[in-house]
């Protein structure tokens, strides 16, 4: 009995490992369509209710915050007491969305390119307009002023009317 148990703890030890690692299948996660019901997470207004791109913050609890303007979305997210489990960040593509109802077209916040600045305003204030193409953030810059930012690159002091 004692060799049978000794060559079975291995196949017991691996099962048991097995059991409680977690998966490598990365988690699907989709953004959310917004409506009525939906309020912005940092003013709380409606999002639908107002022209100009999107935000979504994902958490790996399956929380989901919404905002009315990314750059409501961004003063929330470069708070320093922000959450920390943070799984996706969702933005409209507004070289595909209209400015005026942006519904879907949703793209991931972290890799999009942002337009700071120029003579187009959001909700809230000056516009940071997210685009999935560098081309086409660089085109909206030649009609409209701004300059190109990645997600990174973004700040709480950029975020502020320069009057």
């Amino acid at each position: 009995m004692g060799k049978i148990n000794i060559r079975i703890l291995p196949l017991v030890l691996l099962l048991f490992m097995a059991a409680c690692s977690k998966s490598d299948k990365p988690v699907d996660i989709k953004p959310i369509k917004l409506d009525r019901s939906i309020s912005c997470a940092v003013c709380g207004m409606i999002p639908v209710d107002f022209p100009g791109a999107k935000g979504q913050i994902h958490y790996s609890s399956g929380k989901v915050d919404s905002f009315c303007s990314t750059l409501d979305m961004f003063t929330f997210y470069l708070q320093p007491d922000r959450p920390k489990n943070i799984s996706a960040v969702f933005v409209n593509d507004m070289g595909k969305a209209d400015w005026f109802h942006p519904e879907g077209h949703w793209i991931n916040g972290k890799e999009a390119h942002y337009v700071l600045g120029g003579d187009v305003m959001g909700p809230m204030g000056e516009a940071l307009v997210p685009f999935s193409e560098l081309s086409v953030a660089r085109s909206y810059v030649e009609d409209h002023g701004g300059k190109v930012a990645r997600f990174d690159d973004v700040e709480m002091n950029m975020l502020r009317p320069s009057n």
